[in-house]
């Protein structure tokens, strides 16, 4: 179906809201984790955005952006810590890089394990995060 937007003179339109993307593979959060349920999503955005828009890097980066507003890095990467494995862990900073992020900030949150789960619940310490990444 996504082939059809190679075809010339077809339209594109803007999708604001993020794609339904099939995760049959990890279809519950009791078989392989909340950690690789959350690399789902990075496999078949960047699966998709290679697939179909490698020659459009515009495009394609457009395309990544979708995944960059449901997945922001500094939450997710802090749930990664907290539910992630060492290999899950690694997957999500080669992800997060690939998308242009700063892989040492991703890997400096990800240090961080179970102290992260304390660090979302603490006004004080979410905003300040917040401010510095910005």
């Amino acid at each position: 179906m996504m082939s059809v937007f190679n075809t010339p003179g077809c339209l594109l339109h803007y999708i604001s809201k993020p794609l339904v993307i099939c995760r049959g593979d990890n279809d519950s959060f009791e078989k392989k984790g909340k950690a690789r349920r959350i690399l789902i999503d990075f496999i078949a955005y960047l699966k998709l955005a290679n697939d179909f828009y490698s020659k459009n890097i515009s495009l394609k980066r457009a395309f990544e952006n979708v995944l960059l507003k449901e997945r922001p890095w500094l939450y997710t990467t802090l749930a990664m810590a907290c539910y992630g494995n060492s290999d899950e862990k690694r997957d999500l900073s080669e992800f997060y890089a690939k998308l242009g992020c700063n892989k040492n900030m991703i890997n400096t949150v990800l240090r961080f394990g179970k102290l992260a789960y304390a660090v979302k619940n603490i006004t004080v310490l979410k905003n300040f995060t917040k401010r510095i990444i910005k």
